[in-house]
């Protein structure tokens, strides 16, 4: 019985870790839904995603413990497309095409 319960909870982790990684995998566009901002010409408008993800201060904050930071940028208020990409799952950082940044967390940085 013991044996039984163990491979059930191996089962259910193993489970629950591949669905995850699988829900962490979801294009931007697919995150969003329906709510995926657009202007009339179908690109994505910047204040759009401010309004709900709030300004690159509050985002540079809520990202202060990456490194580099990538919303705090001598480039200032980017186009958050610029590295958010709606077919993308992850972002593309536009720092790149001028510098080669690895973000991480300021730990795994030391």
């Amino acid at each position: 019985m013991k044996k039984a319960l163990a491979v059930l909870a191996a089962v259910a982790v193993g489970l629950s870790l591949s669905l995850s990684s699988v829900a962490a995998e979801k294009t931007l566009a697919e995150r969003h839904g329906n709510a995926w901002p657009k202007s009339a010409n179908g690109y994505v408008v910047k204040d759009q995603c401010k309004a709900c993800h709030g300004d690159y201060a509050k985002l540079a904050e809520k990202t202060k413990n990456l490194d580099p930071n990538p919303h705090k940028s001598h480039l200032g208020d980017v186009d958050c497309q610029e590295c958010h990409k709606a077919d993308k799952a992850k972002p593309e950082l536009t720092c790149n095409q001028c510098h080669k940044f690895t973000i991480r967390t300021k730990e795994a940085a030391k």
